[in-house]
């Protein structure tokens, strides 16, 4: 699968937040680096984001260039422009290349680009990501996996430089598995943490102090605490609000759309998912 001996070479596609704290986190390993996004300069957001090397001119090189690939776009049809095209990263793949999908896709979306991969050579595994507010330059990033044994052990010093743990959840799969049921529980949070702010403003409480409350009274950041300061803060919300907005939302439905398509397929009904869905510009109403 891989060439014996030496250090294996990765990639990242997509240095947005967790993108750009996996490159960060892997030029800091000294792992040999090539990475790509559609903004030559987005790796210099970061912190230490000085350390990743310049651009690439397209995801075929990076192929070309790597071992391992880590995919961390938005949805389905931002990974299938980085896998497809003249230039995707299929396009420069290698016999042995693994491409690792760390967007929060359907399963049947990664069913059908795990075989579009295979058919040249290509593995692709899901590793689905997570990471405490502010952490993933500092290696706070948590890898969930679905690949083959051999597979992951295979992978797993390229994941062991990004990540605080990375880990195997079965087979192909398993890993988008767990990461979309994970992400219906967060989601959930707001849902609660809606309602709350609904009482609280009836009660008189301060929404900002609350939000200290449940900061110190649970480990990191949890979403409850996210969603009531992001609303205490929202008077001091930037001009673009609203596509703020629109692109929270717009993720929050792709992935708890995801959670439906599990539980229609594993025959769970799940009231909370609808909910959800049917009071989403609610829900996100912090970030307009």
């Amino acid at each position: 699968m891989f060439k014996e001996g030496g250090m294996l070479k990765a990639g990242v596609v997509g240095l947005g937040q967790m993108g750009g704290g996996a490159a960060v986190c892997l030029a800091r390993a000294g792992r040999p680096l090539s990475v790509y996004d559609i903004n030559p300069q987005a790796a210099l957001k970061w912190e230490d984001g000085n350390l990743v090397p310049p651009v690439a001119a397209s995801c075929a090189e990076v192929a070309r260039n790597s071992d391992v690939v880590i995919v961390l776009v938005v949805d389905a049809k931002q990974v299938w422009s980085v896998l497809n095209g003249p230039e995707g990263l299929l396009a420069g793949a290698h016999p042995g290349l693994v491409v690792v999908v760390g967007s929060t896709i359907a399963l049947d979306e990664l069913t059908n680009m795990r075989e579009t991969a295979a058919k040249v050579g290509v593995t692709l595994v899901d590793c689905g990501v997570t990471s405490p507010p502010g952490g993933h330059t500092k290696k706070r990033i948590v890898g969930i996996v679905g690949a083959d044994p051999e597979v992951f052990d295979r992978i797993k010093p390229v994941l062991d430089d990004f990540t605080q743990e990375a880990l195997r959840m079965g087979g192909p799969g398993a890993g988008m598995t767990t990461k979309i049921i994970r992400n219906m529980m967060y989601y959930a949070t707001w849902r609660a943490a809606c309602e709350a702010k609904m009482l609280a403003e009836k009660a008189g409480v301060d929404i900002g102090k609350m939000a200290v409350i449940n900061h110190l009274s649970e480990a990191d950041a949890s979403g409850t605490t996210l969603w009531l300061k992001s609303w205490a803060d929202k008077s001091s919300v930037p001009g673009g609000a609203q596509s703020v907005h629109d692109h929270v939302q717009g993720v929050m439905l792709k992935d708890i759309q995801a959670a439906e398509e599990l539980a229609d397929r594993l025959g769970v009904k799940l009231p909370l998912i609808d909910l959800m869905q049917n009071t989403a510009d609610e829900i996100t109403s912090p970030w307009r």
